[in-house]
């Protein structure tokens, strides 16, 4: 229950990749990070659909199946990914064990993969510079290099022995990697930097007869990926890709046996070991006649390493073995010869303890190729696998999936990392009671648990689509595959209530509103069942508190016809940093008694008929800007409500409002709770919103999260309903949300249509029109939408609609250019809803708000009731100014002000200084339009000085960041020599090619130093290789023969300070600032119209503490004017232009800045994440050189947070309505103090338009002060 709703997809990070929607689990935009989950890919991110991979922004590496193809969309996808993250340094994975054999020759088993390592020449084969099966736009340059460098430190660092197949992909770009089992690592790293070097689309050195001597690499754009699968299957099998040309011969490590000289005449052999392990020779078991003596193959085995385990020759093995393709179809318990004869029969057996003989998938294995490894037939393995857990037949075998090769009992499936239902989470372990794998992990609420493992409550999720073998665990290609607790219908609705709730919640705090200020007393008679009453909160003593709605209440309490229920908490209080901890405090065992017995002794005096809880929300872990919940709160909710029950009168009902997202309600002992409440309020709204912005599961098809939905749907709303039942809740004791408020959005194309139309804004600002009353962007009352039906006023586009798919009434309003879109519940349409839920046997409706719904007749906030026992505080005397005397401007009334009584002074400055408030706030919307162009511009133009600046800190030879490093330089084929960066030769001057290697000594002082001489943040710097090229010098020519070609000659500036990718380059909107200051500005608002009134009431006397209606007038000014300022400033920039000159774009800039300095007070702790500190944005003065300006001067007093203008909106926003320690005329003479100690020199830095306005401040007060 809450005016506004914010709903965060939670992120579980990187670790399990895994995003949290409000109706499920859905894989995350990228997969965990390398650094995270590990070298091993049994360990990585299980991915099942390729848009999956194609939408994370970041450098992934990953691997599949490669007889898989990603371009059928019958096949049925494992991806296995990590994202390398930048900087990632991979660790090493320990090598598999390679068995000692008995053997006559010394055996080699380390880096060498127990072979021996000999160098040898190739040529390898370059491709063309587009891949010949391409259909997509080529990759950029940068992306490719990128992703083949994560490939090499992968290969480099953590690649075991045996084949390698591997696919990196950045941005544009995908790169492939096969590497036969008889390549050395070394060698690869190698090759791939040649081909980083290329860049062509392929290079390979391809051995048509030996797969495992081949190694190849392919680009292509990320929608060729079919392509980059295709080349390596082909290297797979044996074959080379055609349209290649001959490159330069190039020396590679490769792996022979031990006794091996069949690859003759080698440069140089080498042996690669930390260490040699030797055995004596022993004599050979005797064999049966005609069976040879074996080898099994473990993993990491090349025919180099069984040759040598076998004590014999490459070329015996091969003659011993005559398979095709041995070398690169070798596999896992395999046996091969190592001397004449036949093989015996190695017919897989079932384990000891029955269970079958078990494989894992290998990323190119095929079943024909497991089949042939392991002396069985394809449909032997078919047989085996029937019941197999994932099985979806030989054609869709899945990498590191566990398959049997006999007969026996099935084995316990792989687990999968981020697998959070099914047998498939880690750490499960095989059940002996019988129980069915798929029921292993059951999902909280039993919701559905899909094949991939997630929790999930949508269609998606609940859905059995079983493959075609009808195997457990499996699902149709393009489906999920529900396992267990499957279905979309609402269940336990067999019984129909006694009785139908109608509830309507009162919003006690709409007095607080300049409109839409409902009196109780004006809740219409005989319309609802029960009123609840919003809200009350908690004191730190754990004690009912009303003093914010004491006023209302004690007319509440007076009032017959419904039953009278008191709310507790609401979004507010759930959330607030001052409050939030209180009921997670109220509800744990050292005070739930305390807590319970002021309930009882409040509700005693009170007669009220009961009480409703709205804590938002127990356990939550993502509320913005506050301590995660905790796993106990739900248990300690329970305990809390099971005590209270226990307490209160049997007549007296006890009810619970609960999210209607997954998310949020898993936490909820919701089957246990419903033992002790008598009704649930189940919040069936806000199923959207603008946080639903880059959600991609919060929305079906709509991978931005930003497309038009209603809040209000009604399939979601059945789709929770079937959520909550299932979970074990009658449906008699579920009271369905419906709303009296919209939804509303800015939409990005009034023109569209259809369910992918998108609305503008991130996840926390909406850009939508703020009602008159309800003042907050994207959300709106039936009131004010009806008003705008009746009386568009201003507003040249209006219409309204029903939306049949969501069961929603549409209004769509505004002017071209910036139209909104709201859903709502018309009448009507409630009407309608009501009977659809009266006749699934739901408890009844609750409707989010009755002062929502109409204007009221208490606009002026006096019901005309003297019966309340208030006294009422208006004075006898009210202050008469004539309207027409008030000169409506500050410099007007700056004029006459000696003419004018006092009091029409101060009320006339207050209108004035409320109207240029309102006038602002107009304007932000006009000024919006188009300014995030010029946002755009000022992004592009910021980012463009940081390498300039860079390149002048370092420059060669006297650059001041020199001092930083040491510098090892060479000229190109010497050696290099090491000197500081400074004092080397300057090498540069010379014709020749070079390389300086930077070496940084000092990281601190060089960053600190680059920080304060340019503004340039460390996290906008990276480090990497830069290479630029001259003509040498052709010498003396002949007369007659032309020009030369240029001979390039290569200067390379390695491990040089760059600018950071741009993605990594945080340059703040100021407009996110005026949007996320509107909290504050809301106050501002609130806090001086109520002044305004006062005045105008004559309530505003001078006080016994000092204080006057003139602190008033001088505490408002200063935020109004701070405020009127940054706002005009984005008129100011409308009209440069993406092309203009330099001076102009350094205007705009400062311009930008003066927003940022102007409204930063406003904003307070939000400033961090939208832009960072003052000081950081003041750097960008430094970046473009214009330290010195005058428009920056005013960051001196911004950064500091004790000055002035955040000390005067502090104490007005803080003071609110009285509630504070502070009373609101206290606090306003306290805010006119600090303005008061604002120095001249410290004004003279704020802007001139800023400075002048306030100067008529000045003056008005003046004329005020000399009266006293």
């Amino acid at each position: 229950m809450r005016p506004f709703f914010i709903l965060l997809a939670s992120l579980l990070g990187f670790t399990s990749a895994v995003t949290e929607s409000y109706n499920g689990q859905y894989a995350d935009n990228c997969p965990s990070l390398c650094a995270h989950a590990g070298p091993n890919p049994a360990n990585w991110t299980n991915i099942h659909h390729v848009r999956n991979l194609e939408s994370c922004d970041e450098t992934v590496l990953f691997g599949l199946n490669i007889h898989n193809s990603v371009a059928d969309p019958n096949t049925i996808l494992t991806i296995r990914a990590c994202v390398a993250s930048e900087g990632q340094t991979y660790e090493a994975a320990a090598s598999p064990d390679v068995p000692q054999q008995p053997s006559q020759l010394n055996l080699i088993v380390a880096e060498s993969c127990g072979a021996k390592a000999v160098e040898k020449a190739f040529t390898p084969q370059v491709g063309p510079s587009t891949l010949s099966k391409a259909s997509s736009a080529a990759p950029q340059s940068t992306h490719v290099a990128e992703a083949t460098r994560q490939l090499a430190l992968f290969v480099d660092k953590s690649v075991e022995c045996g084949t390698t197949i591997l696919f990196a992909k950045h941005k544009s770009a995908v790169v492939g990697l096969y590497s036969g089992a008889q390549i050395t690592k070394h060698a690869v790293r190698g090759f791939l930097d040649t081909f980083a070097e290329k860049q062509g689309s392929t290079v390979q050195i391809c051995q048509p007869s030996s797969a495992a001597l081949t190694v190849g690499v392919v680009s292509a754009g990320f929608g060729d990926l079919a392509a980059t699968q295709d080349a390596i299957k082909d290297w797979n099998n044996g074959l080379c890709l055609d349209e290649t040309i001959p490159g330069t011969p190039v020396i590679m490590d490769v792996l022979v046996s031990t006794v091996d000289k069949s690859l003759n005449p080698p440069i140089n052999t080498t042996t690669i070991s930390h260490g040699n392990m030797t055995t004596r020779g022993k004599p050979r078991a005797l064999l049966p006649r005609g069976e040879c003596r074996t080898e099994e193959v473990h993993g990491g085995d090349s025919c180099a390493s069984l040759a040598s385990r076998c004590g014999i020759s490459g070329t015996d093995l091969s003659k011993y073995n005559p398979q095709k393709n041995l070398c690169s179809t070798l596999k896992p318990k395999q046996h091969l010869c190592c001397n004449a004869g036949t093989l015996p029969d190695f017919h897989p057996l079932p384990q000891p303890d029955g269970t079958c003989n078990t494989y894992k998938v290998s990323d190119n294995d095929g079943c024909s190729d497991v089949a042939d490894a392991h002396y069985l037939t394809q449909q032997d393995i078919e047989d085996f696998n029937k019941n197999t857990w994932g099985w979806a037949g030989c054609a869709h075998l899945q990498s590191g999936q566990l398959i049997c090769l006999s007969k026996g009992t099935l084995p316990m499936p792989s687990p999968v990392q981020g697998a959070t239902c099914g047998p498939q989470v880690p750490g499960t372990e095989k059940p002996s009671n019988g129980t069915a794998l798929a029921d292993l992990n059951p999902c909280p609420l039993n919701a559905c648990c899909d094949a991939w493992g997630f929790c999930g409550t949508t269609i998606d999720f609940c859905t059995k689509s079983p493959a075609d073998t009808g195997a457990p665990g499996t699902a149709k290609p393009g489906t999920n595959g529900c396992i267990s607790n499957c279905g979309m219908d609402i269940v336990n609705n067999g019984k129909a209530p006694d009785q139908l709730k109608t509830i309507g919640y009162f919003e006690a705090f709409d007095q607080t509103r300049a409109c839409l200020r409902m009196s109780v007393k004006e809740i219409p008679a005989n319309k609802y069942s029960h009123i609840h009453f919003a809200f009350a909160t908690v004191t730190s003593s754990f004690d009912v508190d009303i003093r914010d709605v004491e006023y209302e209440f004690s007319k509440f309490v007076k009032m017959n016809g419904f039953k009278k229920i008191l709310t507790f908490g609401g979004w507010a209080f759930s959330t607030e940093a001052d409050t939030f901890q209180r009921f997670r405090d109220a509800t744990k065992k050292e005070h739930r008694e305390t807590f319970v017995n002021n309930l009882v002794s409040f509700m005693n005096r009170k007669n009220l008929d009961g009480f409703d809880f709205d804590w938002e929300y127990p356990g939550a872990p993502d509320i913005p800007d506050i301590t995660p919940g905790s796993p106990e709160e739900g248990d300690n909710y329970l305990a809390f409500l099971q005590l209270l029950r226990s307490k209160l009168p049997s007549e007296k009902s006890l009810s619970l409002a609960v999210p209607a997202s997954y998310w949020y309600l898993k936490q909820y002992p919701v089957k246990d709770i419903a033992k002790y409440v008598d009704y649930f309020i189940y919040m069936t709204y806000d199923l959207h919103g603008q946080w639903d912005v880059d959600n991609k599961s919060s929305m079906p098809g709509c991978q931005p999260g930003n497309c038009l939905r209603s809040h209000i749907n009604k399939t979601e709303t059945h789709d929770a309903m079937v959520m909550i039942t299932k979970a074990g809740v009658e449906a008699r004791q579920l009271v369905i949300g419906i709303t009296s408020y919209a939804r509303s959005f800015r939409m990005n194309d009034a023109s569209c249509s259809g369910p992918f139309c998108t609305f503008a804004g991130d996840k926390r600002h909406s850009m939508a029109y703020a009602g008159p009353c309800t003042t907050t962007g994207g959300y709106i009352s039936n009131a004010e939408l009806n008003d705008i039906i009746k009386n568009p006023g201003n507003y040249s586009i209006v219409k309204s609609y029903i939306d049949k798919d969501s069961d929603s009434n549409i209004l769509m309003y505004g002017n071209p250019g910036a139209v909104d879109w709201a859903a709502y519940m018309d009448g009507d349409l409630k009407t309608n809803r009501i009977n659809w839920i009266k006749g699934l046997n739901f408890g009844g409706t609750s409707d989010w708000a009755i002062d929502l719904q109409n204007y009221s007749n208490n606009e002026n906030g006096d019901d005309d009731d003297d019966d309340d026992g208030i006294d009422d505080e208006a004075s006898d005397e009210t202050l008469t100014c004539p309207s027409d005397k008030n000169p409506g401007t500050l410099d007007g009334l700056a004029d006459i002000a000696d003419s004018l009584d006092s009091g029409c002074v101060h009320l006339f400055a207050l209108d004035i200084l409320y109207s240029q408030l309102l006038d602002s706030l107009s304007l932000f919307q006009t000024n919006s339009e188009g300014y995030d162009d010029k946002f755009g511009w000022y992004e592009k133009w910021t980012k463009e000085q940081i390498q300039p600046r860079i390149d002048g800190y370092m420059k060669l030879g006297e650059g001041k960041g020199l001092k930083y490093f040491d510098c090892y330089w060479a000229y190109t084929g010497g050696k290099e020599k090491k000197d500081s960066c400074l004092g080397m030769p300057h090498i540069w001057d010379v014709t020749a090619g070079w390389s300086i290697r930077y070496d940084l000594v000092d990281k601190k002082g060089f960053f600190d130093a680059l920080a304060a001489e340019t503004g340039i943040d460390e996290s906008w710097v990276t480090f990497g290789d830069e290479t630029s090229d001259i003509c040498a010098d052709p010498g003396d020519t002949r007369p007659g023969t032309g020009s030369l070609p240029c001979r390039k000659l290569f200067r390379k500036k390695l491990n040089y300070p760059q600018k950071g990718s741009d993605d990594k380059i945080h340059i703040g909107n100021p407009k996110k600032l005026i949007e996320a200051s509107m909290g504050n500005v809301t106050a501002l608002r609130t806090s001086l119209l109520s002044s305004y009134l006062s005045v105008g009431l004559s309530f505003y006397d001078d006080g016994p503490n000092d204080t006057s209606a003139t602190d008033a007038v001088v505490a408002y000014s200063m935020p109004v004017l701070q405020l009127a300022e940054a706002i005009n400033s984005m008129k100011d920039i409308k009209e440069i232009g993406e092309d203009a000159k330099e001076q102009a774009k350094k205007n705009l800039i400062f311009k930008i800045l003066t927003i940022v300095f102007m409204v930063i007070p406003f904003v307070g702790e939000a400033l961090g994440p939208l832009i960072g500190s003052a000081a950081s944005v003041a750097r960008i003065a430094l970046l473009i050189g214009e330290a010195g300006n005058g428009a920056l001067t005013v960051a001196d007093i911004i950064e500091d947070p004790s000055s002035a203008p955040f000390a005067v909106l502090g104490l007005i926003a803080g003071a609110g309505g009285g509630s504070g320690k502070l009373s609101k005329a206290e606090a306003l003479a306290e805010a006119s103090k600090a303005r008061g100690l604002l120095k001249g020199s410290d004004l003279a830095k704020f802007p001139q338009r800023f400075r002048d306005q306030d100067a008529l401040v000045q003056k008005v007060v003046k004329s005020l002060c000399a009266r006293s």
